[in-house]
């Protein structure tokens, strides 16, 4: 069962490889795939204080804004994240993973869509 298991893994990530290849992500946050058409416009910055980290990033592109949410609607939750239902405004969507919280703000503008990307780090609980 074991070879089995392996055999599954090993093909899985040899069909997953080119498709892995082409991703980009965001420079200061290395685990956030860039949806396609946006590339990451270094406009980064990270705040931190009291154990709570702060930081952001922004991408823009060509691209419509329902196909940027759709792409991270349909990626994020294999990446370990779940939409916090019920928050975020008309633009923005919350996601939630462990300690962390990740806040997508996506406004069209023209033929281009600029995300800005937001992701509070809370500090682990004290025993």
């Amino acid at each position: 069962m074991a070879l089995m298991s392996r055999f599954a893994f090993t093909a899985a990530l040899m069909c997953a490889a080119p498709a892995f290849a082409e991703t980009a992500y965001f420079t200061a946050i290395p685990d956030l795939p860039l949806a396609q058409g946006l590339h990451d416009v270094g406009d980064n910055w990270e705040f931190s204080n009291a154990g709570v980290r702060v930081f952001g990033a922004a991408a823009r592109g060509r691209a419509r804004a329902e196909q940027v949410r759709a792409f991270y609607q349909e990626t994020l939750p294999a990446l370990g994240w779940a939409v916090s239902v019920g928050s975020g405004g008309e633009n923005e969507t919350v996601y939630l993973r462990g300690r962390e919280q990740l806040e997508l703000s996506i406004h069209q503008q023209g033929e281009e869509v600029l995300l800005k990307v937001r992701v509070f780090v809370n500090p682990a609980p004290r025993d």
